[in-house]
Formats: structure tokens, sequence, C-alpha cells
């Protein structure tokens, strides 16, 4: 089984933490009501050079705290919850 460790020495490996994705995830779900998976994925890795694995576990993390669902329908992601984490 693989370990995967986040270095914090290095600003831009701060900048791939599930936890900064996240916020970044929930950033923009304030300022709109739904967005496509897709889009929100593309534009995090545009912005901080993230890669899938990082925006999965923060996409996991999120669900789990139950502060996004996913609408298979229309594959948006939506807030659920207001309240900081």
């Amino acid at each position: 089984m693989e370990t995967r460790y986040i270095k914090t020495h290095r600003s831009k490996d701060i900048k791939r933490s599930p936890l900064v994705v996240a916020k970044e995830i929930l950033n923009r779900l304030n300022t709109q009501y739904g967005i496509k998976l897709g889009l929100i994925y593309k534009e995090i890795k545009k912005q901080n050079n993230i890669q899938q694995i990082d925006f999965a576990y923060a996409l996991n993390f999120l669900f789990i705290l139950g502060q996004i669902e996913y609408i298979k329908e229309y594959d948006e992601l939506i807030r659920v919850k207001n309240e900081t984490i």
C-alpha cells in the first residue's frame, strides 16, 4: 500500500493539500448554486496545478462532512450546508 505525505516545506505542495483544494471547491460553490464537476476541476487545476487524486481526496472529504452533494443527472456539485468547516 502506498502512503502519500504532503510536503509542507514548499509552498506549491501546500497548494495541493486536500484541505486547501476543499476550501477552493467550497469558495467556488458559494458563488454559484451548482457547478459542473469537470469545470470546477479544470479551474482549480489551472490555478493550483493539482493532480486528479488530490481533487478526489478533497471531494471525498467534503462529501463525508456533508458539505456537498453530487447530482449525477446533471453532473453537478451543489453545496448542502453553508456553515464553515
